[in-house]
Parts: structure tokens; sequence; C-alpha cells
């Protein structure tokens, strides 16, 4: 993915610039997953603060180093533009065809488009997914979920797991004479348990007590984990009836760059490219609930360019040319990975029909 492929070239410039200035082996440090929306928030541009500990290793200014490394990544032609903004961050620009390869390769790719290496050579714990509705309270409930979950982003970000088996479950909570009833159980008996394994994940430390009210009405709408689903239900609803249609979508040799050229395409484009990241970022702070918030972010941005730049002309709207068709199919086959990929990191299967 994009992100991945940002690291490899950042570690490429970093050892020949390390070899250059004769800077001892120790400096040859890359940061992976450390890539950011650049504040210029131009779609297609990543920031990274890696710089920052290579300076300190190498006992040289961040902003000379930055200055030195933009200059190699440059010579990338997938690479717009490269330079060092602020006290030694370092800024890229990738072309637009650059970002529609990557959501080429993510819808390829599958449930594995969250990958990285960005972990590797650490271990992690992967434990099964907790029943929920065994949860006394919901405080265990979200102790026992944001372990899971840990442990499963920072598998899929390289980590090397040290458990694995679905069948290493915990004993069973024995029934306590006198014990109150499991309000989680009731919300999962009212919502259904991917509901709320979705609503746990996405729960803030600290904003457990805020649970309690989960099982009351409430509009379907208005339920974040609704949104999610109906994004990917309506990327996959596309798909199924475009091959109905006899429709492909476009390969990554296509010119997908120039065919998505409209601002809610390439902002899509360049949301999509951060999977990877925002998963390896989840595991290492132990923060599983960022991932949650990142699926919903994508759910809003596909709702705003299916409204804008429609696939198929349902409803109405103007029917796009062929190729411009294939590409928008080409999109929305990448929104059905990632939120299918982020939603099986919650613990929740992404469905295909509401």
């Amino acid at each position: 993915m994009i992100t991945s492929d940002l690291d490899d070239e950042l570690a490429r410039s970093v050892g020949e610039f390390a070899a250059s200035a004769g800077l001892p082996a120790g400096c040859l440090v890359t940061p992976a997953g450390t890539w950011r929306p650049a504040p210029s928030a131009e779609p297609g541009s990543y920031a990274t603060a890696g710089v920052f500990e290579i300076a300190r290793l190498a006992g040289r200014e961040p902003a000379s180093i930055a200055a030195a490394l933009a200059i190699s990544l440059r010579q990338v032609p997938w690479i717009r533009a490269a330079e060092q903004t602020g006290d030694g961050y370092l800024t890229v620009i990738v072309t637009a065809q650059a970002m529609a390869r990557s959501a080429a390769r993510m819808a390829a790719a599958g449930l594995a488009c969250a990958s990285s290496a960005t972990l590797r050579g650490t271990t992690a714990t992967v434990r099964p997914w907790p029943d929920l509705a065994s949860a006394p309270t919901w405080q265990a409930a979200w102790d026992e979920q944001v372990t899971a979950m840990t442990g499963r982003l920072a598998q899929a970000a390289g980590a090397t797991p040290t458990i694995t088996s679905e069948w290493e479950r915990a004993v069973p909570r024995p029934a306590a004479a006198g014990r109150p009833a499991s309000p989680v159980k009731a919300a999962v008996a009212y919502l259904g348990a991917g509901a709320v394994r979705y609503r746990l994940a996405r729960t803030l430390p600290g904003a457990v007590g805020q649970l309690e009210q989960l099982a009351m009405a409430r509009t379907r709408q208005a339920d974040p984990y609704y949104s999610v689903q109906h994004a990917h239900a309506d990327a996959a609803s596309t798909l199924r009836w475009a091959a109905e249609l006899g429709l492909a979508h476009a390969g990554p040799q296509d010119p997908l760059g120039d065919l998505l050229a409209e601002p809610d395409e390439r902002e899509l484009l360049w949301m999509l490219s951060f999977l990877p990241v925002r998963v390896a970022a989840a595991a290492r702070r132990a923060r599983p609930d960022e991932l949650p918030r990142y699926l919903e972010e994508v759910a809003q941005a596909w709702s705003a360019c299916r409204q804008a730049s429609p696939a198929l002309p349902f409803g109405g709207q103007r029917a796009a040319g062929p190729e411009l068709v294939a590409a928008r199919l080409l999109l929305a086959d990448a929104v059905r990975a990632v939120l299918a990929a982020g939603l099986a990191l919650t613990g929740v299967t992404a469905t295909d029909r509401m």
C-alpha cells in the first residue's frame, strides 16, 4: 500500500544519506508507520516526524536531515513533491495515479489491506473475541474487548502472535445466586452482538459509563455501527448491481488518477490509504477506539462521494462514460475492502445487504 511504499522509499533515502554523511549504523532508524496527513490537508500529502529520531541518534539538526531526505525523495517518479517543513518534519505529495493504484491494490488484497510490517519484531497476545453476553458489567466487557482487539490490531501490523487458538477461551464465569442481570447481555439481546461489540470497540478509555444507555431505544441512523455497515453494504451493492449489468471495474494499470479527478474522489482515495497506518497506531498506543472512528470517517466520505460522483446512474443521475464507471467501481471495491477489514478487526463481520 502507498504508506508502506513511502516507508520503503524513506528507508532507502535514510540509508543513502547516512552513507554519504558518514553517520554511524545506529542512525539507520526509519520509524515505520509514522505517516500522517500533512498540515496542508491536500489529498495525497503525507508528513512524518520520524526524522526527529534519526536526528537525535545522529546528533544533527532535524531540519537539515529532512531537507536532504526530501532531495532524494523528489527523484521517485510517483512522488510529486517533497520538502522539509517546520522544525524537521518531512512532507511529501504523491501523484494522483499513485493514490489510485494504492486503492486498486487494497481492493485486490481484501481483508489483508489493513496489514503492514510496522510492528515487525514485536509480539502480541491474540485472544479469542470475548463472549459479551457473559460479561457481568460494561467495564468487564470493555476490558475484554480492548484486550482482544489490541492484540489483533498488533498482529495485523506485523507483530508475531503468541496466542491464536480459538479454543483457548477464558473459563466461563459461573452463575452466581443473587447476581444482578447483566446489562451487557440485555444490550446484546436488544441490539445484536455485532452492534454491542462495535460500540465497545469505539468507546474511549474512561467513558465506559456512557454504555449504560446502549440498550435504550434509538434510531438506527444515529448509530455509528449502522452508518459503517450501511456504507459497506452500499459499496457491495454497487458492485453487485454493476456485475448484473455486465460492468467490470478498472485495473491498476488504467489511468485511474486522471479518471478519479473529482475532489470527493481524491479525498476518499487519500483517506483509504491510511488504513494500515491507523491500525498500527491504534495497536501501538493500545487505543483500539481510533479504528472505528476512522471507519466512520470513511463511511461519511463514501456517502458524499457516491452522491456527487456516482458509478451507476440511479435516481435520475446522469450516466458517466464507461472508463469513468469502471474507475468508480474500483473505488467502490476499495471502500468495501477497507470497511470489511476494519470491521473484522473490531470482531464484526461486514454485511453485504441491509
